[in-house]
């Protein structure tokens, strides 16, 4: 009896979790990326624009002093599928952050593309160590969850 249960609980956790894709093609990055007033403009030609970007979602370290600031910033981005589990990569342009890469990873799931940012410290909501934005209009209700690999 007891396997029966074990069986049927893994399926149902699989199930929950095989509608979700990982990764996603470039062409499929470019466009706007949102949550909240933070917007993410990707451009075909590989710049992008940060606008409102909070610093301490991997643009500043500790001891900054812009920690609770957001920042307006642009670069050069790229998508990495190849040795690194980090989808998208950020390049922030003259010394907008104090690190030279911003990694993301992303999730696709229920027609919606969520780019899952690591944050240092913590945030609010359940999954404190993502900051999470939306391709399109973000969901009216924020899953940070769906950030997690379970």
């Amino acid at each position: 009896m007891t396997a029966s249960v074990l069986a049927v609980l893994l399926g149902t956790s699989l199930a929950a979790c095989s509608g979700t894709r990982y990764g996603l093609p470039r062409d499929e990055a470019v466009g706007t990326w949102r949550s909240g007033d933070t917007r993410l403009e990707l451009a075909d030609d590989g710049t992008f624009e940060a606008t409102a970007w909070p610093s301490e979602v991997q643009c500043s370290l500790d001891d900054d002093p812009r920690v609770d600031d957001p920042i307006d910033f642009s670069g050069t981005w790229m998508v990495d599928n190849e040795g690194t589990h980090r989808d998208l990569v950020l390049h922030p342009g003259d010394g907008a952050c104090e690190t030279s890469r911003i990694t993301s990873d992303v999730r696709s799931d229920d027609g919606l593309a969520r780019l899952c940012v690591h944050a240092r410290g913590s945030l609010s909501g359940p999954a404190e160590n993502f900051f999470t934005l939306y391709q399109g209009d973000p969901p009216e209700t924020a899953d940070p969850d769906r950030c997690l690999n379970y």
